[in-house]
């Protein structure tokens, strides 16, 4: 083989040599990426069940972080979407809790809830209902609220289109359900609720999805929380509110329902 010839094969090793550099290396940083892309998956869908888990802690009331009874703890969430109009409750669980409700309510359906009679609720008893007498509940103005410690609080309003229906009632203190009305503020549920209300009213061809869900620490029979998601159609409303089923002065036992001024404790 000449001198010329043996350059030459070298030279074309070479060069293939140098090109095969190149491409290892892209296949070296297709797999990095695509294992990042796993891992990232991975870890994603494991924060997204940490999220999903966290939901379901209940959260104990603080006057001074909530002191109307409810808090705006981030945007909407919804796993379902009903129709316009449509409201769907939850089965009572095995110990005869309410679960969530969810609807899509529209205008009409607020008009039916609010032109309508209420029916009688004596005979409903949400879970933990029992014991209850008139009392007296300090408010922040300096007031006093004097009436029935428990309210069957209704998850979706009458308002709303809701329905005095056993799946659609929980065991709620007076400010659970209406708050501490500080600055003229509704609190409680009736803090969404009234936001609600008043976008359709602004919106009569729109709707809102609105779901609330009450939150139970093990086999209490009285929920401690109730989460309520509100997203209107145009995105103006997005918001999920924490409303706290407590009442200052007051110790509540979610087992039972049973309840004591803080002053008659040990």
């Amino acid at each position: 083989m000449s001198r010329r010839t043996y350059i030459s094969n070298n030279y074309r090793r070479g060069v293939r040599g140098r090109a095969v550099w190149p491409l290892a290396l892209l296949c070296v940083l297709l797999c990095a990426a695509s294992a990042w892309l796993i891992v990232s998956r991975v870890t994603g869908a494991a924060a997204a069940r940490e999220v999903a888990d966290a939901r379901e802690v209940t959260f104990d009331w603080d006057e001074a972080d909530a002191p109307n009874y409810y808090k705006v703890v981030g945007p909407a969430h919804f796993d379902e979407t009903p129709g316009a109009g449509e409201v769907v409750y939850s089965p009572l669980d095995a110990l005869g809790r309410a679960g969530r409700v969810v609807a899509c309510v529209d205008h009409a359906l607020m008009e039916v809830g609010r032109s309508r009679e209420r029916e009688p609720m004596n005979n409903l008893l949400p879970s933990g209902w029992g014991e209850n007498a008139e009392v007296e509940i300090e408010l922040p103005n300096g007031d006093a609220y004097h009436g029935y410690f428990w309210n069957r609080s209704h998850l979706l309003a009458k308002s709303l289109g809701g329905e005095e229906v056993i799946e659609n009632l929980v065991c709620g203190t007076r400010m659970q359900n209406v708050g501490a009305n500080v600055n003229g503020i509704e609190g409680g549920m009736a803090y969404a609720e009234s936001l609600a209300r008043d976008w359709l009213e602004e919106h009569p061809r729109g709707s809102v999805l609105y779901a609330a869900r009450p939150l139970y620490r093990g086999d209490e029979l009285v929920c401690r929380n109730v989460v309520v998601d509100v997203r209107s159609s145009d995105g103006a409303l997005d918001m999920e509110v924490l409303v706290f089923n407590a009442a200052k002065g007051y110790a509540i036992d979610y087992a039972t329902g049973e309840f004591w001024g803080e002053e008659d404790l040990p």
